[in-house]
């Protein structure tokens, strides 16, 4: 970057203070602080669907007074081969101050994020099955809005690690919040590759990943990033990897349950799991607006 602007684009640009103060300030907010008012503009581009991000740093934006603008995809310019600097580069000249951007493309945060002009903003809302820093945030705000700190906790993420960027910001996340163990477990073609890193064991089933975990996060198979000869079959992997109520008999006696959602009933996670006493999906989904006005409030320099 050559300006001191402020950008989200991943957690790991973060300083331990600065996650503590956006966790803490998500909370806050959903406990009924009032928010900071921001007189600025932000224009959401998402190249990728969505429902629950995009929704959600609209009204994050409204609530602290900024004027959203969703950018109809199949209508912008780069339709027309424009470059997304130059779409970017225009709305700056149109008076935005900050942009939320959604991406396949690995890294194009970081080089947008160089091209802006000063005084713009940029929030990385999801990059390809890299980044997704906002949803990260989020999810450790909807713990501590429930009183249970991450530091020595026993974390299950389970699914489609490989293609999850909810799991690649969680992986960069958590272990700077004290997790204890982190385990992930899934076919192995939707493991990461490689050796796993400190504190991060590979499980070679669902009950082996879920006995005594205090945290289960349960993902989606990315099936739009992956060769469709390669989707598992429904019903066959929810045999092996669907979370159902049985499966936390053994976990710890006041685990939680997690998705970032969209949710596949059926799939990775029963019906009655997804709206059982466990669940936490909702309370994320909740929480997602208030980080999301948390992390507006931060990149004007208000937390």
């Amino acid at each position: 970057m050559t300006d001191s602007t402020r950008h989200l684009l991943d957690v790991d640009q973060l300083a331990d203070d600065e996650i503590e103060a956006l966790i803490n300030r998500a909370c806050a907010l959903a406990a009924g602080v009032g928010p900071k008012r921001l007189h600025a503009s932000v224009a959401n581009l998402f190249f990728e669907p969505s429902t629950r991000t995009r929704v959600s740093f609209e009204l994050a934006a409204a609530r602290v007074g900024m004027q959203p603008i969703n950018i109809e995809m199949a209508q912008a310019s780069t339709t027309k081969g424009e470059s997304l600097e130059d779409t970017a580069a225009t709305l700056a000249a149109m008076g935005i101050d900050c942009l939320v951007l959604r991406h396949a493309e690995v890294g194009i945060h970081s080089k947008l994020a160089a091209a802006l002009p000063a005084g713009v903003h940029l929030v990385n809302a999801g990059e390809g099955g890299r980044a997704h820093p906002s949803q990260a945030l989020l999810d450790a705000a909807t713990l501590k809005s429930r009183g249970i700190e991450p530091a020595g906790k026993k974390f299950a993420i389970i699914g489609d690690v490989r293609h999850s960027r909810v799991a690649a910001s969680g992986l960069r996340l958590w272990p700077r919040l004290g997790v204890e163990e982190i385990r992930l477990a899934g076919p192995a073609s939707l493991l990461p590759p490689g050796s796993p890193s400190p504190g991060v064991v590979y499980c070679a089933s669902l009950q082996e990943a879920v006995d005594e975990a205090d945290v289960i996060m349960m993902l989606r198979i990315q099936r739009e990033r992956m060769d469709r000869s390669g989707w598992p079959d429904s019903a066959a992997y929810h045999a092996d990897w669907g979370l159902r109520p049985e499966h936390l008999e053994s976990a710890a006696p006041d685990c939680v349950v997690m998705h970032p959602g969209p949710i596949n009933r059926g799939v990775e996670i029963a019906a009655g799991v997804a709206d059982g006493k466990r669940s936490l999906i909702l309370e994320q989904v909740r929480m997602g607006v208030y980080m999301r006005m948390a992390i507006f409030e931060w990149l004007f320099g208000e937390t």
